[in-house]
């Protein structure tokens, strides 16, 4: 009778290629989790730079629209200058005498009080005219446009209640100037 003998070396074979696939699996999922996390960084720092983009790009619009404004050769600006109420108050108008568009530049107006908003109003024939609501997000001051007047004696700007009123509130009388 032949004994039987058990053939090892076939089996350890097989051990040891279960022990490298192991292995490599291990090192797989350690370089997936890496390179996950690297991507998942750069999509963050990428989705912020595009962000800063358009803001900047918003910011850039907004620029060339205020410097079109400034430098058309029909715009006459108008200096508004402070009150006692607000005396350092300064305002700029830029009225399209062709076209009658107005435009102010809040810039150098104080600080919006809360639950207040500054109104603009054009002086036609002696009567106050609303020309519209001074945007003052955020604090966040630019050339705004407002509304058209074909002929005005005079501009100014009061802080109202916030959404305006319909009539100036003339004790709060920001800014003011004649034509």
């Amino acid at each position: 009778v032949v004994p039987i003998t058990k053939n090892y070396s076939g089996s350890r074979f097989y051990k040891m290629v279960a022990a490298a696939v192991f292995i490599l699996l291990i090192g797989s999922l350690v370089l997936n989790y890496t390179y996950f996390q690297k991507y998942h960084d750069a999509k963050k720092g990428l989705d912020v730079a595009l962000q800063k983009i358009e803001q900047q790009s918003k910011k850039n619009e907004a620029m060339i629209t205020d410097l079109d404004v400034v430098t058309n050769k029909y715009t006459l600006p108008v200096v508004l200058k402070g009150t006692p109420h607000a005396p350092d108050a300064v305002a700029k108008i830029f009225w399209i005498k062709n076209t009658g568009q107005v435009y102010v530049d809040p810039t150098n107006l104080p600080s919006v009080p809360e639950g207040k908003q500054y109104q603009l109003w054009a002086i036609v024939d002696g009567k106050p005219e609303s020309a519209g609501m001074i945007e003052t997000s955020n604090g966040i001051y630019h050339i705004q446009k407002m509304k058209s007047f074909g002929k005005a004696d005079a501009f100014a700007i009061t802080l109202e209640k916030a959404g305006g009123s319909p009539t100036p509130t003339m004790d709060q009388m920001v800014v003011f100037s004649k034509m």
